[in-house]
């Protein structure tokens, strides 16, 4: 079966993947102000979070918590806050230069940067020097023979695995191989992220049994809605403290 029929013969599953993603639209405000340099979207780097945002929920979008997120001024200092946040102590000093590899890579490879912290979530807690059972590394928990593929791939010279154990360096190459997986996969979110998780020999003979994986995808969109509804939350905290202080 071609990639095109799977598509389509796979978009009954799809129900069961994206289900997870939605959410109760309403809790952000919809805020007009001043665009900030250095807390807020750029023109680009929204354009590509809301096309990636609506390539992972598809016609859910709408009436998922993600649309929330659209008029949120800030949300680089809520990858910054959250990033903090999640980070084991002992790493939270590095959560400047860990959330703006996020925001960076993000623009890079056209993603939402909710998708790579949901990603990161899901594999480590946030922990830069888990060591996986098969030999994965790091935030993203990459194994070091697809890293170092990743690297020659893109004309760069490979380190060694130890280059995993940085945060900045493990989230390029992880945000670089979910790329060459998402074009690989016709941006279809469900194959690409289960494909991450257990290869692409194992996606394609799950395919050709017409078993369509969707554990690992639904893992990292149930994180994904919680990161967006953590924002939503923060955001309606925010405008409380505004009313309150002006009254």
């Amino acid at each position: 079966m071609d990639m095109s029929r799977r598509l389509i013969s796979g978009s009954k599953f799809a129900g069961a993947f994206l289900v997870l993603a939605l959410g109760t639209p309403g809790s952000a405000a919809v805020v007009k102000t001043h665009i900030s340099k250095k807390n807020a979207l750029s023109k680009a780097q929204r354009e590509a979070r809301l096309n990636h945002a609506k390539e992972l929920l598809g016609s859910r979008y709408k009436r998922s918590v993600a649309m929330t997120g659209e008029e949120i001024p800030k949300i680089n200092g809520e990858v910054y806050r959250l990033t903090k946040d999640r980070l084991p102590k002992k790493f939270r000093d590095q959560y400047q230069t860990i959330a703006q590899t996020i925001i960076d890579e993000s623009l890079k490879n056209q993603f939402d940067p909710v998708f790579l912290m949901s990603v990161i979530e899901g594999e480590s807690s946030w922990r830069p020097d888990k060591i996986g059972g098969v030999g994965e590394v790091g935030l993203m928990q990459i194994r070091p023979s697809t890293a170092e593929w990743i690297e020659k791939r893109q004309g760069l010279k490979w380190k060694g695995a130890k280059t995993l154990l940085d945060p900045a360096t493990n989230i390029r190459i992880g945000a670089a191989y979910l790329k060459y997986l998402r074009d690989h996969y016709d941006m279809h979110a469900q194959l690409y992220l289960a494909a991450y998780n257990m290869g692409q020999g194992n996606v394609a003979s799950a395919l050709d049994k017409n078993i369509w994986p969707k554990d690992y995808p639904i893992h990292v969109m149930r994180r994904y809605v919680e990161f967006y509804e953590a924002m939503a939350e923060s955001m309606s905290e925010k405008r409380k403290s505004a009313k309150l202080s002006k009254g």
